[in-house]
């Protein structure tokens, strides 16, 4: 499973256009918007969903209200067990004296 946060910049005037287009989309939830338009929402993956993650990263950065997009956090259990399988790899042992 992935998840995905984002901070979207919209205009104030445009968040209902903006979350109707954006939870069109599956696993998109819109959860808090500052009052100078910042847009806080999660991606969640779903298995079957027609767009993969990246896919439905880069359709919510086309929808029209969207000026500006960045990435918040991500968090994928495919890399966890790659850190489990090759812990060699891990950032955390690289910080290791």
């Amino acid at each position: 499973m992935s998840i995905v946060s984002l901070v979207l910049r919209i205009r104030p005037e445009t968040r209902a256009a903006a979350e109707a287009a954006l939870t069109a989309f599956p696993g998109v939830e819109c959860h808090y918007m500052s009052p100078d338009g910042r847009l806080i929402v999660t991606v969640e993956e779903v298995s079957g969903a027609s767009l993969s993650m990246t896919d439905t990263l880069i359709a919510l950065h086309r929808v029209p209200e969207v000026l500006a997009a960045t990435l918040a956090y991500e968090s994928s259990d495919s890399l966890l067990f790659q850190n489990d399988e090759h812990p060699e790899h891990s950032p955390c042992a690289e910080a290791q004296p």
